[in-house]
């Protein structure tokens, strides 16, 4: 049962926006230095690597997000509980074996 829940779960937050949280737990999908994203070799690779599991991801220099500052980091989410977070973690580790939930809220433009 706790199988199908996560799975509803992750069909439904890659169906909702994901702007539709400004904080709350973000599904880390890659982060790199700002010098790397120099034309945009490192960023499209991070891009389509999770986008082979359907998710397309938001970025933005990471002290945005509260997260260490140095780095764009480029995130699934902001999703209220972590028990959301978790089941589109699972499936976005099939793309991207690293990810990681981290909580934070992000400072926009």
């Amino acid at each position: 049962m706790k199988s199908v829940l996560a799975a509803v779960i992750a069909l439904l937050s890659i169906c909702s926006p994901a702007s539709a949280l400004d904080h709350g737990y973000w599904v880390v999908v890659g982060n790199m230095l700002p010098d790397q994203v120099i034309g945009g070799k490192t960023q499209n690779a991070i891009q389509a690597k999770i986008g082979r599991c359907g998710y397309e991801p938001f970025n933005d220099f990471s002290f945005k997000f509260g997260f260490k500052p140095g780095y764009i980091t480029f995130v699934l989410g902001a999703y209220a509980t972590k028990a959301e977070a978790n089941a589109v973690l699972k499936s976005a580790k099939s793309c991207v074996p690293d990810a990681y939930i981290k909580y934070g809220a992000y400072a926009g433009e």
